[in-house]
């Protein structure tokens, strides 16, 4: 099963999702030869403060993430 997953920051638009996916799905069924039922897409956002490049700081969040909030 292909499986591709989508590192971005938040923000995006159902509709925006829904574009890419079916961008995805064409090109793994198209031209990777998969089947449709068998392309699997998973959209991860990246908060600010969760990502790093060497010698770059990244901005701390702004807002508590639902780990901190829920205590887990």
């Amino acid at each position: 099963m292909p499986t591709v997953i989508v590192y971005w920051s938040p923000g995006r638009t159902p509709e925006q999702k829904q574009r890419v996916t079916q961008r995805i799905f064409e090109t793994l069924v198209e031209d990777g030869g998969a089947r449709p039922e068998d392309v699997l897409v998973i959209f991860q956002n990246i908060e600010a403060g969760d990502s790093a490049r060497p010698g770059q700081t990244t901005p701390q969040p702004t807002v508590k993430r639902r780990e901190d909030r829920d205590g887990r």
